[in-house]
């Protein structure tokens, strides 16, 4: 079978982790650079330790080219950018897609939605693992983790992603993007948000009663959003229903729902989360994507949301004082 061909334009931690599941696999990658010291950079092999604890040593020189000097199309652009930056990264890529190829947009929140008149030309990618770049600089994927795939006009992708990811990365493929996308922005809401807005660990999040009392105010606004909008939940794997930890129809006893989130907090005790690590580093977060993309999509509907607008009015607070 001829593989498709692959780019990649901004490398982070999720890209990477994608990156080493081709490598594994032998599929051919691009990587698009927008500047030369980044590709230099990228020149020195990264370090990459998956979840069943082996370390694996990615030389990426032979896969690099400048953005504005590559001339091959290619099928498939993973765009590995933060939300803010989507708009530049299609533009500076849009004459690298074939003429019927796709960008995969794997950033949190609802990209898709930013791009009403490209979604025939995008691919959401909904990612369901958490890999972080430790003190030494290497990749530690801390969890296995799907990626779901759906098409933004409400097909399935191409069915060759199973062959081209697994096993390192489990592939799920949608009609559904939508009740991912708002099931992974409803937990990405208290687990970057309210974790940026307390600047806390998972751990010190909801190991405290208050935090969690509040991570489940934010679950019952977005069920409440996502009912109006009749949008129905679908769960990334290893995940849980916030249908079932928000207020309302088909919600646990609080108690239950509060022994949740402890577990959580107790399996990922140290895990501070790319906003945090963000506000850590005094970087501008994403939280108009994620908790903002709540307020933004419940004004619409007249759903209040106080509790979303609570942590973006901290996180914006926080982020003036750098």
């Amino acid at each position: 079978m001829k593989s498709p061909t692959i780019a990649f334009c901004g490398i982070g931690s999720v890209t990477v982790t994608i990156l080493h599941a081709l490598y594994q696999n032998g599929i051919p990658f691009t990587i698009l650079c927008q500047d030369k010291t980044r590709m230099e950079n990228l020149k020195t092999p990264i370090r990459f330790k998956g979840p069943n604890q082996k370390t694996t040593v990615l030389n990426l020189t032979n896969h690099l080219q400048m953005v504005d000097s590559a001339t091959m199309p290619f099928d498939y652009i993973f765009l590995g950018c933060k939300n803010q930056s989507l708009k530049n990264y299609t533009t500076n890529t849009k004459h690298l897609l074939q003429a019927d190829g796709k960008w995969i947009f794997i950033q949190n929140g609802l990209p898709e939605n930013h791009f009403l008149s490209l979604r025939d030309k995008i691919i959401g990618g909904v990612v369901g693992w958490n890999t972080q770049v430790l003190s030494d600089g290497s990749y530690y994927q801390s969890n296995v983790g799907s990626l779901i795939l759906g098409d933004a006009i409400g097909k399935k992708p191409d069915p060759s992603w199973h062959q081209f990811l697994e096993p390192w990365i489990p592939v799920v493929l949608t009609e559904r993007l939508q009740g991912f996308r708002w099931h992974k922005l409803a937990i990405n809401a208290i687990i970057n948000g309210l974790a940026a807005s307390k600047q806390s660990s998972l751990g010190e999040l909801f190991l405290n009663w208050k935090s969690r009392n509040e991570a489940i105010e934010i679950l019952s606004e977005i069920k409440k959003i996502m009912k109006k909008l009749q949008v129905e939940e679908e769960v990334v794997p290893g995940s849980f229903p916030i249908q079932k930890l928000g207020d309302g129809e088909n919600a646990l006893p609080k108690w239950i729902r509060h022994l949740v989130l402890i577990v959580l907090g107790l399996k990922y005790f140290k895990i501070r989360t790319s906003m945090v690590q963000d506000l850590d580093h005094k970087r501008k977060s994403e939280i108009n994507f994620i908790n903002g993309e709540v307020i933004q999509v419940a004004k619409s509907l007249g759903v209040p949301v106080h509790f979303n607008e609570k942590v973006v009015s901290a996180v914006i607070r926080l982020e003036k004082n750098f």
